[in-house]
């Protein structure tokens, strides 16, 4: 019974999102026939996909560089194996996060060995780092071309939105960095009187999991780096959906300022894989900056995504459950 609801679920959600997106094309604001066009330029498609590729295979050796600051070693292949499982359900699941829960029940249940806390902090913290590549990426562009963005009017609020989650960047890393010191040392050792408690000491090993990255901030960097060129790859593609289908109103670092804000929205599990919530975020955000394209430009950039992400149903149809060699024990 309760496998028929969740399955309800997820078949109502499917039906929302199809029913923004018909609404949009009845309504004008989304024009199949421009993603069509776009689906044309072969060469601008072709580079799309190799950009993905190369988006996705940072966004593994991050992780892999998190689960290494966590004393978890894994081959490059299993990550990838269990990244794409995690892509493949990210795209038939609501929101663009969904996939992390089947990756980590994956990744718990073929390594017994390996501390939970750890595993699951790593995902956690991949996904984070995801969102505070994506914040790096935009806030770039926009101090490094302020007066022209604070010239537009309509720019303020996402400029300002930018701006305070770079600040949350800033903070969060260096929590991480200055746990042990000062005040926030303090802090920690008031924590051991939780361990009485269950909750409270699953808390304080999810705690220590986190800030334990202190003592590599090596791997903490570079994950952050990498981070970045996750992202750098995947604005470029959206660049050359953007291209494709002939839009010309934007300049290069506008991109860099309403994508990522745009891509942020996906994460809202009301849909598989953003559908329906990115065209509508999408298209605002284009309209700002007299775009129409917004809604189309999200088209063909999800699609393409949605495409590739399939290709994790190989790696979770053909894949039995991995057991753990010596070589894998931290």
């Amino acid at each position: 019974m309760k496998r028929f609801i969740e399955s309800f679920k997820l078949i109502l959600k499917f039906l929302f999102a199809f029913a923004i997106i018909g609404y949009m094309v009845k309504s004008g604001h989304l024009d199949l026939a421009t993603v069509g066009r776009g689906l044309a330029h072969r060469k601008l498609i072709v580079l799309c996909y190799a950009l993905i590729v190369c988006s996705t295979a940072c966004a593994f050796f991050r992780w892999h560089l998190l689960l290494l600051g966590q004393g978890l070693r894994f081959s490059f292949l299993k990550i990838v194996r269990y990244g794409m499982i995690g892509a493949f359900f990210n795209t038939t699941m609501p929101g663009a996060v969904s996939g992390d829960i089947i990756k980590a029940w994956y990744m718990v249940a073929d390594h017994k060995n390996y501390d939970k806390t750890r595993v699951l902090t790593t995902i956690l913290l991949d996904r984070v780092f995801g969102v505070f590549g994506l914040v790096i990426v935009s806030s770039i562009p926009l101090l490094w071309n302020w007066q022209s963005v604070w010239a537009i009017p309509e720019l303020h609020h996402v400029a300002q939105l930018i701006l305070l989650l770079l600040l949350g960047v800033i903070v969060f890393i260096s929590y991480i960095l200055f746990s042990m010191h000062g005040p926030l040392a303090v802090l920690r050792r008031k924590m051991d009187s939780l361990m009485k408690h269950k909750y409270g000491a699953a808390f304080v090993r999810a705690y220590d999991s986190w800030t334990e990255y202190r003592k590599h901030p090596g791997y903490l960097f570079l994950g952050l780096l990498f981070s970045v060129f996750t992202h750098l790859f995947v604005m470029t593609m959206v660049i050359a959906c953007a291209t494709a289908i002939g839009e010309n109103k934007l300049e290069y670092y506008q991109y860099f300022i309403l994508v990522p804000i745009g891509l942020l929205t996906t994460a809202v599990p009301l849909a598989p894989a953003g559908l329906g919530v990115g065209h509508v975020a999408f298209k605002a955000l284009f309209g700002l900056l007299g775009s129409t394209n917004g809604a189309e430009i999200f088209t063909l950039f999800v699609a393409i995504q949605i495409s590739f992400n399939l290709l994790g149903s190989f790696f979770y149809i053909g894949g039995s459950k991995y057991r753990p060699q010596e070589s894998d024990k931290s």
